[in-house]
């Protein structure tokens, strides 16, 4: 039985295929030939028949023998179109395209919306072959970064094998979009007209994804920018986005007006702790001692134990923690069997969790002392802290205050910087909560994406700079000069290698 999943299954519906169909005919005009190589029951040739009829040739390709014998019966007997039974995935891609006889050459579909690693769960051979064509390194690539749709590889290298003067108009996810370009704009391919119209991904395809038409040209060359439209009918750019000193923005004309600010932070960005078992080291408090994700009611004792706060806390602008999480290490790599002498009542309640523990699937973890945890050292331990969720549409920073003398952890998908008191935390919360800081990050964040907020981008802010725009710079040196207490020497002397950071 063929499952949806695997197929990436979101079938277009007529009405949308139709829109694209008219957007791209007012836009190029007729092409000599069409091609929609995931063509699913051929919705878009059958779209694209009723605009251009025989003034073009249609061919699809699919790999579902279902559909592919649906379409072929729904077309049968029409000369212009060719319906087969291909895998894009597995075969040559350059065979894919006809000879040219003239016109332009349209690629116009919508690829598969899955990801390689959910196939990989499925146990599907519905995959690329494996390699990591993102060119990750080392963390990212061990962590998840790796990752990506389907349908990014396959634009691509329609992309990449597509003849000159080609057109294609894909239908995906927005950040997949722009992953793309990105990926093309790197390697100096020849394009233009690079464009997102945005859909609405709910009412088409009932799922709730930010969505939008690619559309680019294989001619010319671009500035590495693209131009956002609101819908398949604008014709006006609600906003554009594209590369610049060859980092990504996100709206360039926002930029443009506090690009002041874009430098090296003097503060390093943190993210918290990564330990991938919540069910056994996040603890809520309740009589008697604390109770896990399992249910047990333990008691530990509190050489271990810290208050947390995870990004719906940071998101909704709570302070007070309503969880608690093990920390069994001071920093990466630390011998953790001290645990056994210090607190044995925390060691034993590892141990008989060791499964799973030492089930954790993430390679991070390897060659390891047991029960290790990421994302930990001197900064997790400052008592104040500055943090901001990374998973929510908005930038909203938040103070981290201790709880009973203990500093309170923050989860991985939250990044904060470590101060040494309530005065430098509330200085700096009110600095990076300013107009001024917010609107300079939200020109950098895609807030479709999945985790708008990056560490990447946080580092980028200059606080020198920002400190300066307000007229706060002699306070804010006292608190700068301090910055790096919470790092080891070599992350001082690449934090002081900037022009901005010197003038201090």
């Amino acid at each position: 039985m063929i499952k949806e999943k695997e197929f990436g299954d979101f079938q277009t519906p007529l009405g949308l295929a139709g829109e694209v169909v008219s957007l791209v005919s007012e836009k190029y005009g007729t092409p000599d030939s069409v091609i929609e190589p995931t063509s699913g029951l051929g919705r878009f040739i059958e779209a694209a028949l009723g605009v251009w009829g025989d003034k073009a040739n249609y061919t699809g390709y699919e790999i579902n023998p279902v559909y592919c014998a649906n379409a072929k019966k729904r077309f049968l007997g029409i000369d212009n179109v060719k319906i087969e039974e291909r895998d894009i995935l597995t075969n040559e891609i350059s065979r894919f395209y006809p000879t040219k006889n003239g016109g332009y050459t349209l690629i116009i579909g919508n690829p598969p919306w899955v990801t390689n690693s959910m196939l990989g769960s499925l146990d599907s051979d519905n995959l690329p072959e494996k390699s990591n064509f993102q060119g990750l390194r080392g963390f990212d690539a061990k962590t998840g970064k790796a990752n990506f749709d389907i349908a990014e590889w396959i634009i691509i290298r329609l992309f990449e094998n597509m003849p000159s003067d080609g057109v294609l108009a894909m239908l995906c996810k927005s950040a997949t979009a722009r992953r793309v370009l990105v990926h093309l704009w790197n390697l100096g391919l020849s394009l233009s007209d690079e464009g997102l119209y945005l859909i609405d991904a709910k009412k088409s395809f009932n799922v709730a994804v930010d969505a939008c038409l690619l559309v680019l040209r294989k001619a010319g060359k671009s500035d590495k920018t693209a131009a956002v439209y609101g819908n398949l009918q604008a014709t006006k750019p609600i906003s554009r986005f594209g590369i610049i000193n060859g980092n990504l923005i996100a709206n360039i004309d926002d930029y443009r007006k506090f690009a002041d600010l874009d430098g090296y932070s003097t503060y390093n960005w943190r993210s918290g702790i990564k330990h991938d078992a919540a069910r056994i080291m996040e603890l809520t408090p309740v009589e008697g001692g604390y109770k896990n994700g399992l249910g047990e009611i333990i008691e530990l004792e509190n050489d271990f134990v810290y208050p947390l706060l995870k990004s719906s806390d940071l998101g909704n602008g709570h302070s007070k923690p309503r969880r608690y999480v093990i920390v069994p290490q001071r920093r990466v790599g630390q011998d953790t069997a001290k645990i056994e002498c210090i607190a044995p009542k925390t060691w034993d309640y590892l141990k008989r969790h060791a499964d799973i523990l030492d089930a954790r699937k993430s390679s991070i973890y390897r060659n390891m002392p047991r029960f290790s945890v990421f994302g930990i050292g001197d900064y997790s331990f400052a008592l104040w802290k500055v943090a901001i969720s990374g998973l929510y549409k908005r930038i909203n920073f938040v103070i981290v205050p201790p709880v009973e003398g203990k500093p309170t952890m923050l989860d991985d998908t939250c990044y904060f910087i470590p101060c040494g008191s309530e005065e430098e935390a509330e200085f700096w919360q009110n600095e990076l909560n300013s107009e001024d800081c917010v609107k300079f990050l939200s020109s950098l964040v895609f807030f479709d994406a999945k985790r708008p907020v990056s560490i990447e981008i946080l580092r980028r802010i200059d606080f020198p700079t920002l400190a300066k725009m307000h007229g706060v710079l002699s306070q804010a040196r006292k608190y700068l000069s301090l910055a790096s207490s919470y790092e080891n020497a070599r992350q001082t002397t690449l934090m002081f290698t900037t022009e901005k950071a010197r003038a201090i």
